[in-house]
């Protein structure tokens, strides 16, 4: 008997190694660190149960990490990763550097990828030269949510009617709100780049943020308007202050709308915040847009990888976007596999009206090879010129400087 058993467990660890020797392993390398970093990898090991063809190595790192170790990487040739989770905006500029390769889509397709099966407005985003570079796994942004429970406290579910809140009316529910006691902000100074590029957009035409693809450019005349509507909200005391802790004041009951981006979803959750999620204030409905990225499966060039591991990865890449739904529910994130939108539990998610294909014209998805030098110069302004720190002229100005004396340096 004891013999039979220890034949039977040779043939089981036999079979575990040979299974594990036929298997592709690949290693992926991703962004995520915080609590997304959790969620991540229990996709990872869920698609690492699903099946025994493909084994994923998840190695998470800091997005600055991951962009100053990458161009090292793939010069040196060796640990390049088979698959990388990067921001969208950065693939435009990995491609002029010739550090990505791009889908062979007769491959991934063998895998179930394909073009319709995502959020044009992030797919196309990826789309250089009638090449693809990246698959979206996201998008994800800068919008808006508001204290329902206040907003129920001092009757001002009027303006939700339609879907939007403008900037006549964020001021009118602040004067509404103080007439009956209300003593906190109407409104918050957030994240300066991601806020204002919202805004920006829904006044630059196409949200350039250069003319000719490489020098900087911006329409002067929607920042300074996008800027000069901010500064008057400060001055006139409906927003925060540059200092103020703005999401505790969302969480206390101190804020009745706040600028905040999607993946913070879960700390209203916890904070025990009755919240709904509305697209980004607005000048008009008509022309709302709101600062969105996405984060892109891509591959960075090595010679030595196979067609073998690229069909592994596109396994890997579609089960990710097929069984995104966690990443809905955990992360707060709006997945970009468009089969996402038949499931009811994500259509019932406060975020889910990014992913719904009418608005996608809504999503201020930003393209430009120098992006990493623009979001380093103009998150340097932060909200120094809602209060004179530095004249909104003399803001864009330093701005365009910066971003060509930069790209003049390399």
């Amino acid at each position: 008997m004891k013999k039979t058993l220890a034949l039977v467990l040779s043939l089981v660890m036999l079979l575990t190694a040979a299974t594990a020797m036929a298997a592709t392993e690949i290693n992926y390398w991703s962004v995520f660190t915080g609590g997304d970093g959790a969620v991540m990898q229990g996709m990872v090991d869920a698609f690492n149960a699903s099946q025994d063809e493909v084994i994923v190595n998840h190695t998470p790192m800091t997005a600055d990490d991951l962009y100053q170790k990458i161009p090292l990487t793939v010069q040196t040739g060796t640990g390049i990763p088979d698959v990388c989770v990067v921001h969208i905006e950065r693939i435009p500029n990995f491609v002029d550097q010739e550090l990505l390769y791009s889908y062979d889509l007769d491959l991934v397709a063998e895998a179930g990828i394909k073009q319709e099966n995502y959020n044009q407005a992030a797919w196309v985003k990826s789309t250089i030269d009638d090449e693809q570079y990246g698959i979206p796994l996201d998008v994800h942004g800068y919008i808006t949510y508001i204290n329902k429970d206040l907003f129920d406290q001092y009757g001002l579910n009027e303006i939700l009617a339609d879907g939007y809140i403008t900037f006549d009316e964020v001021k009118w529910a602040g004067d509404k709100a103080k007439e009956q006691g209300f003593t906190g902000k109407t409104f918050d100074l957030g994240w300066m780049r991601a806020q204002m590029l919202g805004y920006y957009a829904q006044l630059a035409d196409g949200h350039k943020l250069t003319d000719d693809g490489v020098a900087p450019a911006l329409d002067r005349e929607a920042m300074k308007k996008a800027m000069e509507t901010m500064k008057e909200l400060y001055e006139q005391g409906y927003t925060t202050t540059k200092t103020d802790d703005y999401s505790s004041m969302f969480y206390g009951g101190e804020l009745l709308i706040w600028s905040e981006g999607i993946w913070m979803k879960a700390a209203a959750v916890d904070a025990g915040v009755n919240f709904e999620m509305y697209p980004a204030v607005c000048f008009d409905p008509a022309t709302c847009k709101e600062w969105m990225s996405s984060h892109n499966f891509v591959q960075f060039a090595d010679e030595e990888r196979t067609e073998e591991e690229d069909l592994a990865v596109a396994k890997f890449v579609n089960f990710m976007g097929e069984n995104s739904l966690v990443w809905a529910k955990d992360a707060g994130q709006v997945p970009a596999h468009v089969s996402l939108n038949e499931v009811a539990e994500f259509a019932s998610m406060p975020q889910a009206f990014l992913a719904d294909p009418a608005r996608e014209d809504e999503l201020a998805i930003y393209y430009y090879l120098h992006w990493g030098l623009f979001d380093t110069a103009f998150s340097r302004i932060g909200w120094d010129f809602v209060d004179g720190t530095i004249e909104i002229d003399a803001a864009i100005d330093q701005v365009l400087q910066e971003v060509a004396d930069a790209i003049a340096a390399q």
